[in-house]
C-alpha cells in the first residue's frame, strides 16, 4: 500500500474513513474471496494532498497512480493503452459520508481510436463502438461537465436519421460510430479541449474532476448544511472494466436481498441483457426481473443467490448489490445498505433479529428514526390505517430500542388526550404541559380573556375564579392517565397581547362574546398592546406581575394531586416550572409564589406532597447564569425554540424565507429551528449545564423544545449530559429510537479509544 493509494486486497471495511463506502466494500469483498474485478482506491488523504497542493496531482500521487496500474495489468492480463487486450478501467467517487451531488461513473476509461480497434477483437465493432460512446458520454458529462441531455439528444437524432433512411434494418453499429463521431465533437466545442488519446491523461483528467467536486458548490452547500467536515474528504475508485454488453450471455443488474416496498425475505431486482450500467436512462432495453434469472443463466443463478445471502449475513444489514456477467462469468460490483420503506425497515429488523443474523442492538441501529416518525404519521396523522404486523414489528424495535436508552423520553402536552397519546406512545411522562393552551375551548377562552381585560383585582379574581376548576380538572385527568411518571406544568407563559384580537372585525365579534362595548374592549387591546410580545410581558414576568394567576395554578395542580393520588399506584411525581427567566431574583420571587401557595392549600387539607419547583432556560442571560439559577432551582429545562431565537436574534415565525435564503447563499449551514445548532445555542447549553452542575451535582436536566424530537440534537445533548428529552407526542417513538442510537454510538466510540 502505498502512502496515498490502497488496492483492493490491501484495504478492508474498517477502512471507510480512508477509502470511502464504495473502496472499502471492494476491498471487503476481495478479501472474502468474491469474484470482484481488481481495482484501487485514491484515498481521502490523497484528496487532502490534492487541495493542499492546489487542485492538482502531484508527483508522488501520479506517480503512485502508475504503480497501481501495472499491479491490475498484471492481475487482470490486460495492457492499459494496449492495441490487443486493452484494460478499461471505470472511475467513480467513493464518498465516506453520502452525499448526492457527488455520483456517477466514467465507463471504459482507456479507450481511443486505436485500442477500440483492439476491444473490437473480443466481441466484435458494435460492442467496441458501444463501450466507445459510453466512455466519452460519462467522460463529457463527469469531467468536463457537459450535461448528458446533449449527448443523449445527438445519438437520439442520429437514430432517429438511420431509422428514417433504413426502417428496421438500420445499422447498430453505423449509427455508434457517428455518435462517437458527433460526442467528440460536443466535448471539442463545449470545452475548447479534445479528449485525451493517451490512457493516463484521461485517467488523471478523471481522477482530478472526481476529487474536485469535494469543492464545488453543492458540494461544499450539501457540506455545510449538515455540518460535514472539509476534512473528511473523498476517495475515488479505479476498477478494471468488465462488459455487460460484451455478448448474448452478458448483462449487468442490480438486486435486493429483501423485498425494499414490503421486507419480505425474497430476492428481487432486475438486470439488463447486453448493456452497461445507466442503460435504461439512455437505451431502449427491457428489464429482466431477477427471478428469471436462472432461465437466462442457470449455471450462475445458484451461485449468485449465494453469494446474496452471504453479503447480507456478513454486512449483517439488508443489501443492495450490483454485479455484472461478462460471457457466462459472474463479478460483483458492489454492495451497500438497502434503502427500505418505513414497514419494510421494522419488518427486516425484527425478521434478522429472530433469524439470528443480527443482535438486538444492531438492528436498533440499522433503522432510521425518520422511518419510524414516517409510521407514526401515517398511523395517527394521516389516518392511513396500518397492517397489524407492522404494529407489532413497529412496537417491538422500540422495546428493544428502550433496552439500550438510558436517557428519558418525555412529551410535550397540551390536554389531557395529548397525555392519553403520549403514554400509548411511550412517553416516560410529560416534560412540558403548557397550562395556557387548557384555556382555548370554546367554554373556557371568554372566562381567561375576562381575566386579561380585568379593570380591577376583583374584576380579575372573579375571572380567575371561574379558571380554576378547568384547570383542576384537566390537571386531574392528566395525574390519573401519568400515575406515577413525571409531570412538569409550565405556569402562564404568552403575554396577554397574544390572546387579544387585533382586527376591527374580531373585537366587535368579541366584544358581542363578552357582552361589553366594542369602544371598551378596542381601548383595553390598546392598553395591552405590545410592540415585541415574544420579549415582553410573558413567562416569569407576567407571574411577578399578576401572581394572582400564578396562586390559581398552584392551587389548581396542589388540590388536584391531593384529590388523584389515593386513586393511583405510587407516589405522583409533579414539578412546576417558571417559564422565560433572565434573573435569580425573577425566578425566586415566583418560586417563593408557589410555595407559600402550596404550603397554604396542604395546610388547609392537612396533608403533605413531594413537589418540586424548577427553571426554562429560555434566554442567554439565564443561561450565564447557570450556576447562580441552580442553587434556588430544583431542574432546569432547556427551552431551545426561545433560546435560539435569542442567541440568533431571528423570529422564528417571521424569517422562514429568510433562512432558507441564508442556506442558499452559503450564510447559514441548516434550520437552526428545525436541527440544534452545536456550535452557538448547542455551546450555550453545555456550558449551562457544567455551571449547574457544579452548584448542584446531581441537578436534572431536560431539553423540551421541538429540537428534542430530532436525532442529531438527541446524539449531542446525550453526549453532554442531558438527563430527558421532551417533544411532541408524534415525535416520541423516533425521538425513543434516536436516543437509544446516541447510546449505542457513544458505546461504540469509547470501545474504538479502548
Amino acid at each position: 500500500m502505498g502512502e496515498f493509494l490502497c488496492s483492493f486486497n490491501e484495504g478492508s471495511k474498517k477502512m471507510r474513513n480512508l477509502l470511502g463506502g464504495k473502496g472499502a466494500n471492494l476491498s471487503e469483498m476481495t478479501g472474502m474471496g468474491l469474484p470482484v474485478p481488481f481495482g484501487f482506491v485514491i484515498t481521502t488523504k490523497a484528496c487532502g494532498r490534492f487541495f493542499a497542493g492546489g487542485g492538482a496531482l502531484d508527483a508522488q500521487i501520479v506517480e503512485e497512480m502508475r504503480t497501481k496500474i501495472r499491479e491490475v495489468e498484471e492481475v487482470t492480463g490486460k495492457e492499459f493503452g494496449g492495441g490487443e487486450n486493452p484494460l478499461l478501467v471505470s472511475v467513480r467517487i467513493s464518498n465516506v459520508i453520502k452525499i448526492p451531488t457527488m455520483t456517477g461513473t466514467v465507463f471504459n476509461l482507456g479507450l481511443n481510436d486505436k485500442t477500440v480497434q483492439g476491444l473490437a477483437n473480443l466481441s466484435d465493432m458494435e460492442f467496441a463502438l458501444d463501450c466507445y460512446t459510453r466512455f466519452l458520454r460519462t467522460y463529457g458529462w463527469l469531467v468536463r461537465r457537459i450535461p448528458q441531455s446533449h449527448f443523449i439528444a445527438a445519438y437520439e437524432n442520429i437514430k432517429k436519421k438511420a431509422l428514417d433512411e433504413d426502417g428496421e434494418d438500420y445499422s447498430e453499429e453505423a449509427v455508434l460510430f457517428e455518435t462517437a463521431m458527433q460526442y467528440k465533437s460536443i466535448i471539442m466545442k463545449k470545452t475548447g479541449h479534445p479528449v485525451p488519446d493517451e490512457p493516463f491523461d484521461q485517467l488523471r483528467e478523471a481522477v482530478s474532476a472526481a476529487l474536485g467536486h469535494w469543492n464545488s458548490y453543492a458540494t461544499r452547500s450539501y457540506r455545510e448544511l449538515h455540518e460535514i467536515p472539509e476534512s473528511v474528504g473523498t476517495a475515488v475508485v479505479v476498477q478494471a472494466m468488465v462488459f455487460g454488453n460484451m455478448d448474448q450471455n452478458s448483462c449487468t443488474g442490480t438486486v435486493f436481498t429483501r423485498d425494499p416496498n414490503t421486507g419480505e425475505k425474497i430476492t428481487c431486482g432486475e438486470f439488463l441483457m447486453k448493456s452497461q450500467g445507466g442503460d435504461t436512462s439512455f437505451r431502449d432495453i427491457e428489464a429482466v426481473k431477477i427471478e428469471k434469472m436462472e432461465d437466462f443463466f442457470p449455471q450462475l443463478y445458484r451461485k449468485f443467490f449465494d453469494i446474496a445471502q452471504l453479503l447480507e449475513r456478513y454486512n449483517e444489514n439488508v443489501q443492495e448489490i450490483e454485479f455484472t456477467v461478462e460471457s457466462g462469468k459472474l463479478y460483483m460490483l458492489e454492495t451497500k445498505a438497502a434503502r427500505r420503506t418505513p414497514a419494510a425497515s421494522v419488518k427486516i429488523a425484527v425478521d434478522m433479529v429472530s433469524e439470528g443474523i443480527v443482535d438486538r442492538e444492531t438492528s436498533v441501529a440499522n433503522i432510521r428514526a425518520s422511518d419510524i416518525n414516517k409510521l407514526v404519521l401515517k398511523q395517527f396523522k394521516d389516518e392511513d390505517s396500518i397492517d397489524t404486523k407492522t404494529v407489532d414489528n413497529f412496537n417491538t424495535i422500540l422495546e428493544w430500542a428502550d433496552e439500550f436508552r438510558t436517557v428519558g423520553v418525555r412529551a410535550n402536552i397540551d390536554t389531557p388526550e395529548d397525555a392519553a397519546l403520549a403514554i400509548k406512545l411511550g412517553a416516560e411522562g410529560v416534560g412540558l404541559c403548557r397550562s395556557e393552551h387548557m384555556f382555548f375551548g370554546e367554554d373556557r377562552i371568554y372566562d381567561f380573556i375576562r381575566m386579561i381585560i380585568a379593570e380591577d383585582a376583583a374584576e380579575r379574581n372573579r375571572a380567575i375564579a371561574a379558571l380554576k376548576p378547568y384547570q383542576k380538572d384537566d390537571f386531574k385527568r392528566i395525574f390519573r392517565i401519568m400515575e406515577d411518571r413525571p409531570v412538569t406544568i409550565r405556569l402562564l407563559d404568552p403575554s396577554f397581547h397574544r390572546f387579544l384580537p387585533h382586527a376591527e372585525s374580531d373585537i366587535r365579534n368579541l366584544a358581542g362574546k363578552l357582552k361589553i362595548s366594542e369602544k371598551k374592549l378596542g381601548a383595553k387591546v390598546l392598553l395591552l398592546r405590545e410592540e415585541n410580545p415574544a420579549m415582553g410581558k410573558r413567562g416569569s414576568r407576567l407571574a411577578v406581575l399578576h401572581p394572582e394567576i400564578v396562586r390559581m395554578q398552584t392551587e389548581a395542580v396542589i388540590e388536584a394531586a391531593l384529590e388523584v393520588r389515593e386513586e393511583v399506584d405510587g407516589d405522583l411525581n409533579i414539578s412546576i416550572m417558571v417559564p422565560f427567566i433572565s434573573s435569580v431574583r425573577e425566578f425566586t420571587n415566583v418560586r417563593e409564589t408557589v410555595e407559600t401557595t402550596a404550603m397554604q392549600c396542604l395546610k388547609a387539607a392537612d396533608a403533605s406532597l413531594d413537589f418540586s419547583v424548577g427553571t426554562m432556560i429560555e434566554t442567554p442571560r439565564a443561561a450565564l447564569l447557570a450556576d447562580m439559577i441552580a442553587e434556588k432551582a430544583d431542574f432546569f429545562s432547556f427551552g431551545t425554540n426561545d433560546l435560539t431565537e435569542l442567541v440568533y436574534g431571528l423570529s422564528k415565525e417571521d424569517t422562514e424565507d429568510l433562512i432558507e435564503e441564508y442556506i442558499k447563499k452559503d450564510i447559514l449551514d441548516k434550520n437552526p429551528f428545525y436541527s440544534l445548532d452545536e456550535r452557538g445555542v448547542g455551546r450555550m447549553i453545555e456550558m449551562a449545564c457544567i455551571s449547574g452542575r457544579k452548584t448542584k451535582p446531581k441537578l436534572k436536566i431536560g431539553i423540551c423544545g421541538e429540537h428534542g424530537g430530532d436525532p442529531d440534537t438527541i446524539e449531542f445533548c446525550e453526549s453532554i449530559g442531558i438527563n430527558y428529552f421532551s417533544c411532541s407526542t408524534l415525535r416520541i417513538p423516533g425521538a425513543r429510537l434516536a436516543a437509544a442510537q446516541a447510546e449505542i454510538n457513544s458505546a461504540k466510540k469509547i470501545e474504538r479509544v479502548r
